[in-house]
């Protein structure tokens, strides 16, 4: 099942190559974005990928609140969000092990405050507030979901994501192969009681998107935004 919010339309190229472009050059400039010992630097997707990430960390305010959803990457989004974010990575079993060093210096560089939400075991979940962040992101965590445990476990992850989301919060995704991974957000998103909008696309085989969350259906009356369920194409 399709998502319902996806056209099959993508950018044009020179907007593509654009982007490209300047992903390249912000990731240089930093120092670098892949591991020393991955090639994935030298395929153009990688880029691609960057690319669209780059675009869309690019939306989030100075200050924000910002929930990275299973942080695979160590430091390398850090450097897309702006001066002064509050940034908690949710950290699988795995994640949690690696040294934080990177993560410690990429924070104290660009000014952000950077926090560790570790999964637990009984349920390879965090533990987090509800209505607590101002933004998630999501770079290819929920096709990582899909790999781990199908569509189950990619739902959970997307619920989690959602509900630890203040009202008006916006889900922001970038999440490649999009033919594997657009059933499991069909399946997380479609019916999911507090999402408010979803505009996404599919751009170089990736799913591109915004969701953007109402409040609980328990909330208090003038919590946040209000309204019917919004789907729109862009």
């Amino acid at each position: 099942q399709p998502l319902a919010c996806l056209p099959r339309e993508a950018a044009g190229s020179s907007e593509k190559e654009d982007m490209v472009s300047s992903a390249v050059v912000l990731l240089v400039a930093v120092g670098g974005a892949a591991p020393a010992a991955s090639f994935d630097f030298l395929k153009p997707s990688y880029w691609k990928a960057q690319a669209h990430t780059a675009r869309l960390l690019g939306t989030i305010s100075r200050g924000t609140s910002v929930l990275e959803v299973d942080a695979a990457d160590g430091a390398k989004n850090l450097y897309y969000l702006p001066f002064g974010c509050a940034v908690t990575q949710w950290l699988s079993p795995s994640e949690a092990t690696k040294d934080r060093g990177p993560v410690t210096l990429a924070a104290e560089k660009l000014g952000l405050t950077v926090a560790a939400a570790r999964c637990r075991e009984s349920s390879g979940l965090p533990r987090l507030e509800p209505a607590s962040f101002d933004a998630c992101v999501s770079v290819g965590a929920v096709g990582r979901a899909g790999r781990r445990g199908g569509t189950t476990e990619a739902v959970a992850v997307v619920d989690t994501a959602l509900r630890a989301l203040k009202p008006d919060g916006r889900f922001l995704l970038v999440e490649t192969d999009a033919a594997f991974v657009e059933p499991l957000l069909a399946a997380a998103l479609d019916d999911h009681v507090l999402v408010a909008e979803c505009v996404a696309s599919v751009e170089d085989d990736a799913v591109v998107g915004v969701v953007t969350v109402r409040p609980p259906p328990d909330a208090p009356k003038g919590m946040g935004a209000s309204g019917n369920r919004k789907k729109r194409r862009r």
